[in-house]
């Protein structure tokens, strides 16, 4: 275990001295190798949809943590009631359980976060001080000899999010913020990284190793704090694979890259810059697209996966949100202080944009565009045929099973990944079975055909008092001609064409002298 005195090796410190530079200094990037570019802000828009459609982050429980803070740190726009719908949750859960919260007090940290995120006070939540539940079950899990680093860590972190403290006292002496550090800081391992607890020494890893400096970050000041801090970023970087990855189980994970990403920006390291966290133009944000599904937006596990998965599209978000605050210079993922309920967004507008193909009682799929992830519902008049979903594109189709009649009136409502519903969009279904009404040429007495034009391939007759002739329209152009007996002045010729069951209007015309 790491006891001794560490000294940075220069290498490492020279890069660290050009990437721990604001966002805003885009001149550092100029000193770095070029890197690989990528398209943060469209990727976390695709990834924040796809995770929003997610059944199990759609509708919010108190154990919504970690995607209530997404949301809250990425200013996604969300439905109107969903971090209500959060917190009146963890209203029910503290009064269920009498102001206890079953878990570690990682996961109450969790809450706490999410919590502080939203802009609610974590100190009274139902009656109930959060804070100092969260310090009561330090103090018991102490005693039991149950507390992991992970509890640590995220204790940590949740109370610096704006400044709480336990109450003061012998009772929480033990759970100071300087003891909490040094205790972290004395269970780094000699090869700069970190365990889920202090004397596993197989249980090192990189995904430890970034949370345990973030959750350092702002106890540099201490020397021996900053020494860690530097031999946690050398052992980060030493563990980097040819394309900046990681790959504790053989693959590249996207877990280990985004707790990277928040180790080094809490720690004010650009991730883009920081040359020794750059391999073969790879870097951090570049690395995890490698496990980006283009076709959800979600992220895999490792890049072989055939689909995304929950807990790896989790931790990407993250990363990204924690990435994209650093690039535009705001308070880093889990410094809360600028948290507030005013500044989270809702998404309360009811969709507009819907592209659809022209439906016609030839139709055998209806398809079309419109916002990511949103749901269509289609009527055939007042019957409800169907509701589909689009995918991360906007695009959905539905196979039609019953042809339609014509002139029918089908009905699309759209409503959207924040619950808001559109108005109907109507279509009158097009007719394109029933051949169209022959148009025919003059006739005169004397003539012996009768000539014109309809749909290309019908059917065409001509009634002449009991009798009906016919012929079958040009295919190329629908033109067509009937032979017909000698035909008199002021003669009634009645012209209507078939095809496929279906009759056009008829027209009739009258034999003219010349």
């Amino acid at each position: 275990m790491f006891k001794s005195k560490w000294v940075i090796p220069a290498t490492l410190s020279a890069a660290l001295v050009v990437s721990a530079v604001p966002a805003t200094a885009l001149q550092a990037e100029a000193k770095v190798p070029t890197v690989k570019k990528v398209d943060v802000a469209n990727t976390l828009k695709a990834t924040s949809n796809y995770y929003y459609s997610l059944p199990d982050v759609s509708t919010p429980t108190y154990q919504s943590s970690d995607a209530v803070l997404n949301f809250a740190r990425s200013n996604y726009a969300v439905s109107k009631d969903y971090y209500t719908t959060f917190y009146k949750d963890v209203e029910r859960e503290l009064k269920k359980q009498k102001g206890q919260f079953n878990g570690s007090p990682g996961a109450l940290s969790k809450i706490i976060l999410a919590i502080t995120a939203i802009g609610k006070d974590p100190k009274n939540v139902a009656g109930y001080n959060l804070i100092n539940l969260l310090g009561d079950k330090l103090v018991a899990g102490k005693a039991a000899k149950s507390l992991y680093i992970t509890d640590y860590l995220y204790v940590l972190r949740a109370l610096e999010a704006k400044d709480y403290s336990f109450p003061a006292g012998e009772k929480y002496a033990d759970f100071s913020r300087k003891s909490m550090v040094d205790y972290l800081v004395s269970t780094q391992f000699e090869n700069g990284g970190f365990s889920w607890a202090e004397d596993v020494e197989n249980g090192v890893s990189v995904d430890m190793a970034a949370m345990v400096l973030s959750a350092l970050a702002n106890y540099d000041s201490d020397p021996a704090v900053k020494a860690s801090i530097r031999k946690g970023l050398d052992y980060m970087s030493s563990q980097l694979t040819d394309v900046a990855g990681y790959s504790p189980w053989g693959g590249n994970s996207v877990d280990s890259q985004a707790q990277v990403v928040i180790a080094l920006t809490e720690n004010g390291i650009n991730p883009k810059t920081a040359r020794s966290f750059i391999k073969n133009g790879h870097w951090a944000v570049s690395n995890m697209l490698l496990n980006f599904d283009a076709t959800t937006g979600g992220f895999k596990t490792t890049p072989d996966q055939k689909k995304p998965q929950l807990f790896a599209t989790t931790s990407a978000m993250l990363g990204l949100v924690a990435y994209d605050r650093y690039a535009s210079d705001k308070n880093t993922f889990f410094d809360l202080a600028d948290a507030k309920a005013s500044s989270l967004k809702y998404d309360t507008t009811a969709p507009k944009s819907l592209s659809v193909t022209k439906v016609a009682n030839t139709t055998k799929t209806i398809s079309g565009t419109t916002e990511p992830y949103a749901t269509v519902t289609i009527y055939n008049g007042s019957k409800k045929l169907t509701t589909v979903q689009a995918d991360a594109k906007g695009k959905f189709s539905y196979p039609v099973k019953t042809a339609f009649k014509a002139n029918a009136t089908v009905k699309f409502y759209v409503t959207d990944l924040a619950g808001n519903k559109s108005k109907a969009i109507t279509q009158k279904v097009a007719d394109r079975l029933t051949p169209a009404t022959p148009k025919v040429s003059k006739l005169v007495k004397g003539a012996k055909k009768v000539t014109g034009s309809t749909t290309k391939g019908a059917t065409v007759y001509a009634k002449i008092g009991s009798k009906t002739y016919k012929a079958t329209a040009s295919t190329k152009t629908g033109s067509f001609s009937i032979k017909v007996p000698t035909l008199k002045e002021k003669t009634k010729v009645k012209v209507y064409a078939k095809k496929s069951n279906y009759t056009s209007k008829s027209v009739t015309v009258t034999v003219k002298s010349k």
